[in-house]
């Protein structure tokens, strides 16, 4: 009579290994979009179990947030979420609550799965990502350091944005986190951006307080050394393309191609001369995949 009860248990532990295994899967990112992008380290096999084991914590942190059932009911659903992200049909609703964004207006929404969009004009904070610090250089220890040098990219040009967002700037003032994070060139090594002439950027959004015409003169100013600087967008018309699960080198170029693609049929509006495609990364480092919110997004104009 304890067989059945015991061949049930079995079966039930089986399933929920199985079932996290997938969400691992989707979880875990790829080399370019992992630490070997950011910090040149090799792609080995310390490097992948590295990642997913990141994965597995942001895992267990989404049980934790979201279980009210028992733990396999938990595991299933995540599940059944994680595979359901390759759908995509709930994009519009994974923005983070609580967080300013710059405003805008839809103009139209294309059949194809873009919008073309009306932005208001916002301020952001920005560096120029360069080659990366060596995973073995002594200044990747020093957390000041790593803001204090103009070379960055990945990680370092994140944490050189978050370090003046709260609290290292001329005002030891700190504010309150925006979204999304802004990547000119995104999808591009920097080393291309670099022979054509060109710079691969990252951008936080600043405070809307901070959003009129004298925002940048009145916001704290950056520390002298550490890269970033303030500008103003003029905002205007994009054109954007919204996907879901990490943004990874492979995936942004796939976006971006699919982006000028499809505006190459559009009917109103063309890609402005010399325009840049952005990247923007609405989500925390903590949101699983199925939960994020990407764009790719270049200013047009009327035809």
């Amino acid at each position: 009579m304890t067989l059945i009860p015991r061949l049930s248990t079995r079966l039930s532990r089986t399933a929920r290994l199985r079932s996290m295994s997938k969400v691992l899967d989707v979880s875990t990112p790829s080399a370019d979009q992992g630490e070997a992008a950011n910090n040149d380290e090799a792609d080995d096999e310390v490097a992948a179990g590295r990642r997913r084991r990141r994965a597995l914590a942001v895992l267990l942190r989404t049980i934790d947030k979201e279980s009210n059932t028992g733990g396999t009911t938990i595991i299933r659903q995540i599940e059944r979420l994680a595979v359901k992200d390759a759908k995509q049909d709930d994009l519009a609703n994974r923005l983070p609550d609580g967080l300013e964004t710059p405003k805008y207006d839809v103009v139209a929404r294309r059949k194809a799965g873009y919008e073309i969009r009306n932005y208001e004009p916002y301020s952001v904070c920005t560096v120029e990502m360069k080659s990366s610090v060596k995973a073995n250089d002594e200044k990747r220890t020093k957390t000041d350091a790593k803001v204090s040098m103009p070379q960055l990219s990945g990680a370092s040009s994140f944490g050189a944005l978050a370090g003046y967002l709260f609290g290292k700037n001329s005002q030891e003032t700190a504010m309150k986190m925006t979204t999304p994070v802004l990547t000119t060139n995104a999808g591009m090594d920097v080393e291309d951006a670099s022979s054509n002439g060109d710079t691969k950027e990252m951008s936080f959004v600043l405070p809307s307080n901070y959003w009129n015409e004298d925002g940048t003169a009145r916001a704290p100013q950056p520390l002298d050394g550490s890269g970033v600087r303030l500008q103003r967008d003029e905002g205007g018309t994009r054109a954007t393309l919204m996907f879901g699960g990490f943004a990874n080198k492979a995936e942004v170029k796939e976006r971006k191609a699919q982006l000028l693609t499809l505006l190459e049929g559009d009917t109103e509006f063309v890609m402005s001369d010399g325009a840049k495609i952005t990247l923007s990364q609405y989500n925390d480092p903590f949101t699983p995949p199925w939960k994020r919110l990407n764009e790719v997004s270049v200013k047009v104009t009327s035809k």
